[in-house]
């Protein structure tokens, strides 16, 4: 049987995929913070004021609408979780592939905090627009 915690992140991301993120951010904490590691263009820090206009807008924006997560596996307990996935993206029109790994904190099974954390970090700043 799937941890609570897994079975809400199982949610979450496939609202993410379908780019429904007025559902993830329904799905979290008022005080939920996102955070991409980095010196990319993407690389910040966001909440729920700005994550659409921040995170998914830039995500859109530098893939040309290509990106793609694929989710491999969700480990979780009552206050953290673990999602190992790929991103897959096309820019300049080289296909790119990373693997990633996503850290969520909960309170009261709510996510209050995502983290993401790049296999490769130099790759992900390069494709994202790394200074």
């Amino acid at each position: 049987m799937k941890h609570p915690n897994a079975v809400l992140l199982t949610k979450i991301y496939h609202h993410f995929t379908e780019g429904n993120f007025i559902e993830v951010l329904d799905a979290c904490a008022d005080n939920i913070t996102f955070q991409v590691a980095g010196k990319s263009a993407l690389a910040g820090k966001y909440n729920k004021t700005n994550f659409l206009t921040g995170f998914a807008q830039k995500l859109k924006e530098l893939s040309g609408g290509t990106f793609k997560l694929e989710v491999h596996d969700i480990l979780a307990s009552d206050l953290h979780a673990a999602v190992l996935a790929s991103s897959k993206v096309t820019v300049h029109g080289k296909d790119v592939e990373m693997r990633t790994v996503h850290i969520w904190r909960f309170d009261h099974g709510k996510p209050i905090a995502w983290y993401e954390y790049p296999r490769d970090l130099y790759q992900f700043d390069a494709t994202w627009g790394g200074v």
